[in-house]
C-alpha cells in the first residue's frame, strides 16, 4: 500500500511555489509538427512555418489531408527542401506552404537553426 508522507509533499509543493518552477502540462506540450518547426522559439505573432528537408531515403509522401489514409498526391525525393506551415490540430503532419498537400513529420528535418 502507498504510504503518503504529508510533510514531505507539503515541503515539495512549497518549494515549487517559492522558486517559481512550473510543472510541465499536457496542455502546453508541443505536437511533433510544432517541435519540427520549433514554434516555441518563435516570437509571438509569427506564422508557424519553416523550411524542412526530406530525410527519408524513399522520399516523403504528400497526401491530400493530414493522415496516412488520405489520397497520395506525389512523392518528394530524398534531400528535397520545402516550406511548410504548422497547425496544432494536425499533430504529426505539416502542410506544404506553396502547394496542396500534407507530409508526415517523421520523413522530415528542419533546415538551419
Amino acid at each position: 500500500m502507498f504510504n503518503f508522507n504529508k510533510p514531505l509533499a507539503a515541503l515539495a509543493f512549497l518549494t515549487l511555489i517559492t522558486t517559481g518552477v512550473a510543472l510541465p502540462s499536457a496542455a502546453n506540450a508541443l505536437t511533433p509538427a510544432q517541435r519540427l518547426c520549433r514554434v516555441d522559439q518563435l516570437p509571438p505573432g509569427v506564422k508557424p512555418a519553416c523550411t524542412v528537408i526530406v530525410t527519408s531515403r524513399a522520399g516523403a509522401t504528400v497526401r491530400s489531408s493530414p493522415g496516412s489514409n488520405y489520397k497520395k498526391i506525389r512523392i518528394l525525393p530524398y534531400n528535397y527542401d520545402v516550406n511548410v506551415t504548422v497547425s496544432k490540430s494536425s499533430r504529426d503532419w505539416v502542410k506544404l506552404s506553396d502547394a496542396p498537400g500534407w507530409i508526415n513529420t517523421r520523413q522530415l528535418e528542419k533546415v538551419g537553426d
